[in-house]
C-alpha cells in the first residue's frame, strides 16, 4: 500500500478532500493537570466509554457520516513500541488565561472554526477526546492518528486533523466545552474551551471581492488592510478573517504592521475558509509586542519585489517583550525575501523571538510549512513550556541565513526549558544550499527532540540534521545531571553534530539520545552523553525516510520515527 501523501494545501481545503477522525470518548470528571496512569492491567478502551460521533452535522464537508475511523488496532502501544514521558503534559494552546477576544475562544456563526490542541511533554503519541461539547453540535476533534494495515503492521500516520478541534457550522450562543488529551503512559489531561459564537469583534477583508465601500462584515467585506487601520481605536480586539491576496499594509512609516497595547490593530490573522486567503508583505514585517497572537490557515509570504529597509533585521515576525501565548498553525510560508539583503546583519529568521526578562510562555508553533524561496524558521529566546510540532518542509530552497543561525528551527541561548521539537519533517525535496542544520538547539534544558523526520544531505562543518550546543559560557546558566536533553526516537540521514566541547560544564547524563537512526552517518559520542541503542554506520532508509528491507521487518516502530506495531 503506498503511504499517505499531503498534498501542499490549507488545512481547510485538506478536511473537506480527507474527511476528519473522529474518535472521541466521554469520561468521569477529573482535575484538569495530568493525573496518574490508571491500573497498567485494565486497557485504556475499557476505562473510556466511546461517544458515537457518527452522523453528527458537519455543514457543507462531503460524506459527512462516511469519515474513516482510525482504522485497525489501537490507539495505545504496547511497550517497547514508545518513550515514557520525559516531562509531565503542560497545555500550551489554548490556554484560560488569553484575553476575551482570543481567537480560540470566539467564532462567528456559520464561518468554520478551528484551534490546535497544544501539549508539551507527555508520552506521544496522544488521543485527543470530546467528553462534553457543551451543547455545540457539530464540534468534531481529531483524534487519533490513521492507522492502516501494511506488510505485517499496523502502520500509524498523523494527519492534518489530528490533533485539531473544528467546527464547521458555528451557531451563535455561548459553550462550555471539555476536551481530553491522554497519552502513551495512560496520564490524562482535561482541557476547558470556553466559546463564545457571535457577530461581534470580527473584520473580513478579501483582496479579490472586498470592497472599498464595504464595512467589513462578512457581507461586505474591506478590500484592504489600510481600511482596518483607518478604523482606529474601533479595530482593537478584533480578529481578522482574509480572503484572497492582501497586501500587509503596515501601520508605520516603514511598512512594519504593529501589534501592541499602544496600537488599536488586532492581533488576530486568520484564513477565511474557502477563499484561499493570502497575507503579503511589500514592506516591512509584523512587529508583535502584547500577547495572543494567533496566525492561521492561510498563507504568508513576500510579494515577489519585497524589498526590507536597509540595516534591518530579515525577519517576517519580530516578536518582542510580552508576547506570551504566541500561536502560528497551518500557516504556509512560501517566500521569505524576494530579495535577499543584509544577509549578514544576524538572526535572520521568518520569525525572531527575541530575549525577554521574565520567559516567554506557552509558544506553539505546529502543523506549518516551508515551501518555495525560503530561509531559517525560528531563532527563539526565553521559551518555556513551548511546542515546534508537525512543520513540514516540501519544495523548500533555504538560502537566507546568515552565521549567527545555526538551523532551521532553532533553540537559541536566553534559557529555554521545558520545550518539545516533536515529528517534525524535513524530507520532500529540500535544497540546502545555506548549508544549516534542520533543527539546533544552544542553550536549552528540560528540552525534548523526538519523532522527527529529517533528510539533509552534509557531512561535515555545522550542518546536518541536528546540531547541539553542549556546554554553556555563561556563568549562571549550566546544564544539570537533573534538566536533561532528550533526544529519542528521531529518523536522520546523514549528520548530527556535538558543537562546543561536549566534556566541558557538561556533567554525566545531561544528554541522553535513545532508539534514533542515523542514516549513512556516524553517532558522535562523547564520554558524559548517555547512548542508549542508537542505529548509525548503515543505509537504512528509502528516499521517503522509511525504513526498508530487513530493518522495517526487524525494527519498525521500536527504533526511529515511525509510529507501527505488529500485526497480532
Amino acid at each position: 500500500m503506498k503511504p499517505l501523501d499531503w498534498p501542499h494545501l490549507p488545512f481547510w481545503r485538506w478536511t473537506l478532500l480527507a474527511g476528519a477522525l473522529l474518535w472521541t470518548s466521554g469520561c468521569s470528571e477529573t482535575p484538569a493537570d495530568a493525573n496518574p496512569a490508571p491500573d497498567a492491567d485494565v486497557a485504556l478502551e475499557d476505562v473510556f466509554e466511546p461517544i458515537d460521533a457518527a452522523g453528527e452535522d458537519v455543514g457543507s464537508a462531503p460524506d459527512a457520516e462516511e469519515r474513516p475511523e482510525p482504522g485497525p488496532g489501537s490507539w495505545r502501544l504496547p511497550e517497547g513500541y514508545y518513550v515514557p514521558a520525559k516531562m509531565e503534559m503542560t497545555l500550551v494552546h489554548p490556554r484560560p488565561e488569553a484575553a476575551e477576544w482570543a481567537y480560540s475562544k470566539n467564532a462567528h456563526p456559520g464561518v468554520r472554526w478551528e484551534i490546535p490542541i497544544v501539549v508539551q511533554g507527555g508520552a506521544w503519541p496522544f488521543q485527543y477526546a470530546i467528553v462534553d461539547d457543551g451543547g455545540a453540535e457539530g464540534l468534531q476533534i481529531g483524534g487519533e492518528l490513521m492507522r492502516e494495515e501494511v506488510d505485517g503492521f499496523i502502520v500509524h500516520r498523523v494527519t492534518p486533523e489530528y490533533g485539531v478541534l473544528w467546527w464547521n457550522d458555528p451557531q451563535e450562543g455561548d459553550y462550555d466545552v471539555t476536551l481530553r488529551v491522554s497519552d502513551q503512559d495512560g496520564s490524562t489531561l482535561d482541557v476547558e474551551v470556553s466559546l463564545r459564537v457571535g457577530e461581534d469583534g470580527w473584520i473580513f477583508v478579501d483582496g479579490s471581492s472586498g470592497s472599498p465601500e464595504g464595512d467589513g462584515s462578512l457581507d461586505a467585506p474591506f478590500a484592504s488592510v489600510d481600511q482596518i487601520h483607518a478604523l482606529g481605536e474601533a479595530a482593537a480586539g478584533h480578529r481578522v478573517y482574509v480572503g484572497g491576496v492582501v497586501p500587509m499594509d503596515g501601520n508605520r512609516d516603514n511598512g512594519n504592521l504593529r501589534i501592541a497595547d499602544d496600537t488599536p490593530t488586532p492581533a488576530v490573522w486568520v484564513g477565511w475558509p474557502g477563499r484561499s486567503g493570502v497575507l503579503e508583505a511589500y514592506e516591512g514585517k509584523i512587529v508583535l509586542d502584547r500577547p495572543d497572537f494567533y496566525m492561521a490557515n492561510l498563507e504568508h509570504r513576500h510579494h515577489e519585489d519585497y524589498f526590507p529597509m536597509e540595516d534591518s533585521y530579515l525577519h517576517m515576525i519580530t516578536v518582542w517583550y510580552d508576547t506570551d501565548r504566541y500561536t502560528v498553525h497551518d500557516v504556509e510560508f512560501t517566500r521569505f525575501q524576494g530579495v535577499g539583503t543584509n544577509v549578514n546583519l544576524g538572526n535572520s529568521s521568518i520569525m525572531m523571538l527575541t530575549k525577554n526578562d521574565n520567559g516567554r510562555n506557552h509558544v506553539a508553533v505546529v502543523n506549518n510549512t516551508l515551501s518555495g524561496p525560503n530561509g531559517i524558521m525560528t531563532s527563539s529566546y526565553q521559551l518555556r513550556h513551548s511546542v515546534f510540532e508537525k512543520n513540514r518542509a516540501v519544495d523548500a530552497v533555504f538560502t537566507v541565513a546568515d552565521g549567527s543561525v545555526w538551523s532551521i528551527i532553532y533553540i537559541k541561548s536566553g534559557n529555554n526549558e521545558y520545550v518539545t521539537l516533536r515529528a517534525n519533517e524535513f524530507v520532500e525535496n529540500n535544497a540546502w544550499p545555506n548549508r544549516k542544520s534542520a533543527l539546533g538547539v544552544l542553550r536549552a534544558r528540560n528540552i525534548e527532540l523526538a519523532y522527527n523526520t529529517i533528510h539533509t544531505p552534509y557531512d561535515s562543518g555545522r550542518t546536518g540534521a541536528l546540531t547541539l550546543w553542549t556546554n554553556s559560557a555563561l556563568s549562571d546558566y549550566g546544564w544539570r545531571s537533573e534538566t536533561p536533553v532528550w533526544i529519542y526516537r528521531n529518523s536522520l540521514r546523514q549528520r548530527i553534530s556535538y558543537e562546543g566541547d561536549p566534556v566541558v560544564n557538561l556533567p554525566d547524563g545531561t544528554v541522553i539520545t535513545e532508539r534514533n537512526i542515523l542514516d549513512e552517518g556516524s553517532w558522535p559520542t562523547s564520554s558524559k552523553i548517555v547512548d542508549l541503542e542508537n542505529l548509525d554506520e548503515g543505509e537504512y532508509f528509502d528516499e521517503g525516510m522509511k525504513l526498508t528491507g530487513e530493518h522495517r521487518e526487524e525494527r519498525l516502530g521500536r527504533w526511529g520515527a515511525e509510529i507501527a506495531v505488529p500485526v497480532d
